[in-house]
């Protein structure tokens, strides 16, 4: 079973250059208009086709969602290991968790926390 990440756990990781990859699975449009930096995009409905191509078994394996009622997160991690991947990590809460911790996001529409967008 995942282990699963809290928002403050996957920044300090991120913070301490860990070696890890974190998989957005949000379709395409969704990850191009916002996703956490740094992420990839595996939407959950490839995730069993792409992993075994794109992905190594030696890595640690960061996977997140829209938000903890989503399940996205859960889904992929029972298939990442069903596939015999071991250091699979699921990102509670996904994308709407990130934010509500006050971390900034990239992409075509990024939320800026904080301040209003220039119009």
């Amino acid at each position: 079973m995942a282990r699963l990440m809290s928002s403050t756990e996957l920044q300090q990781r991120m913070d301490s250059q860990e070696d890890f990859v974190l998989i957005d699975l949000h379709e395409p449009e969704h990850y191009q208009k916002e996703h956490i930096p740094g992420a990839i995009n595996i939407p959950l409905s490839e995730l069993e086709r792409r992993a075994p191509v794109e992905l190594s078994k030696n890595e640690r394996l960061v996977v997140y969602g829209e938000n903890h009622e989503a399940e996205a997160s859960n889904k992929a991690a029972t298939i990442l290991e069903a596939l015999g991947y071991r250091k699979v990590s699921d990102f509670d809460g996904g994308l709407d968790a990130w934010k509500r911790a006050g971390f900034a996001t990239e992409g075509n529409e990024p939320e800026i926390v904080g301040e209003l967008p220039l119009v």
